[in-house]
């Protein structure tokens, strides 16, 4: 038991002879159905998608339909064409018709790896030339067969060959990929019914206009056709593309075979349309790959701040330590008081107001560790309206205890009457944690000057411009145009992304984070957005 998939459906074929028969009986309506405007005593056409079929199905199914093709083929060359020649010439066409189209499937299948996807420009350039080349090779021994025995005359030789190569490429060309692609299973988002049906729309008015209008030559109005073919291959790439095609395909021979066109004329716009169809699967395998190269692009853009967030939360752990040492030294310091208080009797009432102190204080820990979480994980920002001054007096307190250990001040400069800035309040303290974190190592070894500032003042209508100044050796010059990038440190021990993930940060709230020209140590500000 195999199964033949296209796109949502599947048909379950028992393999044998029914699904040969079935096969059989298609291929010949197939062939039936395109026999206009036929060429000498062989009967070919400019338009044979019977190939077509037996190619998709050679593809998808493997090489074990090689005997039914050759039962099709002999069907139709005696069935439908009635061509005119003795037995074994018959035979040995129909021998090279199954083996060439087996021969191709193999080739594909085998060498060049197009098994039974058609998703790429190099499945496409893969498929056309060989396509090209073994129609035109099949075209040569075929017509050369009955050159042999007598039926084609050496005048009609090359023409033959002509009207043979074209007819069978355009049925590979149109018919295999629009199946192979219609088998694929459907990509997410890609159904848009009522976009699909105004894309087909656009595709019959065009051929009104070429076939049906009367305005001029018609193989001159051709070009019409490659407007609507362009729309839908920048929407809908290969699946669009193959769809149109055939719909064009089909309706260019409708208006050939009701139109009343002289003979000879359909060769005349089949090399058009092959030149539309090439065009169109190359238009929309170039689609499909642009936007697999963009998801590819955001999937490993996503991981990459992924692992950028996570390594900025091991650079930023020193820092981010004192967010949480405050809590939980509060927290310390009130439950020993409410164990004195129990030890006393609480004779002052105290108790309560004392354990409510540790509640507030275990919640601000969970908070920071929440959010932070959140941070690492996904980068979400939590907005808050925030006065600047409180937002550099808590940096400058979870911060102090280390500048201490060092004899460093921590100087805060605020105007009290600054308007309230909007961001996530524990990314904005990560990100100065991390610059006075910066400022203190700067100014370890200095034996004057330790006093790191901190300051907040108006940037202009719309933004507050903080910034953290040290006076220590300052940043090198030849890192100073590569400072906010990944993995540039002075550090020893850094990892040199603590100023890029900061940057990003303020960056993902609308504002700034730069290096201010100093003559003496480092100046890093950053801007806000005022609140409205």
């Amino acid at each position: 038991m195999t199964s033949l998939h296209l796109g949502r459906f599947t048909l379950p074929l028992r393999r044998g002879a029914p699904l040969g028969v079935a096969f059989v009986a298609l291929y010949i309506a197939l062939d039936w159905v395109s026999l206009i405007d036929p060429l000498g005593p062989l009967r070919i056409t400019p338009w044979n998608p019977a190939p077509g079929l037996a190619l998709f199905l050679l593809l998808r199914l493997g090489l074990a339909l090689t005997p039914w093709l050759f039962v099709a083929a002999l069907a139709t060359e005696t069935l439908i064409r009635g061509v005119p020649a003795p037995w074994p010439a018959v035979v040995a066409a129909s021998v090279l018709l199954a083996g060439g189209y087996a021969g191709v499937a193999a080739l594909l299948r085998g060498r060049l790896g197009l098994h039974g996807e058609f998703v790429s420009l190099r499945h496409v350039t893969v498929f056309t030339l060989t396509a090209t080349a073994a129609t035109l090779v099949i075209g040569l021994v075929y017509v050369g067969l009955f050159l042999a025995a007598g039926v084609v005359a050496p005048a009609d030789y090359a023409r033959s060959v002509a009207q043979f190569w074209i007819g069978d490429l355009i049925g590979l060309v149109v018919l295999t990929p629009a199946l192979l692609v219609a088998a694929r299973a459907p990509a997410h988002g890609e159904a848009r019914p009522a976009e699909a049906l105004l894309q087909a729309a656009a595709v019959v008015a065009a051929l009104v206009v070429v076939f049906g209008s009367g305005l001029g030559d018609e193989l001159k109005l051709f070009y019409l056709l490659f407007l609507p073919l362009v729309w839908i291959a920048m929407r809908r790439g290969l699946a669009g593309t193959t769809a149109a095609t055939l719909l064009v395909q089909v309706g260019l021979i409708g208006a050939l075979m009701f139109g009343g066109h002289p003979p000879g004329t359909v060769l005349d716009f089949q090399l058009l349309m092959l030149a539309l169809a090439l065009t169109a699967l190359y238009l929309g395998a170039s689609v499909d790959e642009r936007r697999a190269a963009e998801r590819t692009l955001r999937d490993k853009q996503a991981e990459l701040d992924r692992t950028l967030r996570a390594a900025a939360a091991s650079e930023l752990a020193s820092a981010l330590a004192h967010e949480l040492n405050q809590p939980l030294s509060a927290i310390g310091t009130y439950t020993r008081a409410a164990q004195l208080m129990v030890a006393r009797g609480d004779p002052d009432g105290e108790l309560p107001a004392t354990m409510g102190k540790v509640v507030a204080e275990a919640a601000r820990a969970g908070t920071v560790m929440r959010r932070l979480r959140e941070f690492v994980r996904t980068g979400a920002l939590r907005r808050e309206r925030m006065q600047p001054a409180d937002l550099l007096g808590d940096a400058a307190a979870a911060a102090r205890p280390r500048a201490e250990r060092h004899r460093i001040l921590l100087a805060v400069t605020a105007p009290v009457d600054l308007p309230p800035v909007l961001g996530d309040r524990v990314q904005l303290e990560t990100v100065l944690h991390n610059l006075i974190a910066n400022a203190i190592d700067a100014l370890k070894a200095q034996g004057d000057a330790r006093v790191v500032r901190l300051t907040a003042a108006r940037h202009d209508d719309a933004w507050i411009r903080l910034c953290v100044v040290d006076e220590g050796p300052g940043v090198a010059p030849e890192l100073t145009d590569t400072l906010f990038r990944p993995l540039v440190t002075s550090k020893t021990s850094g990892l040199g992304l603590g100023l890029a993930i900061s940057r990003t940060i303020v960056e993902a709230h609308g504002g700034r984070l730069w290096l201010e020209p100093a003559a003496r140590g480092a100046c890093f500000c950053l801007t806000l957005p005022v609140a409205p």
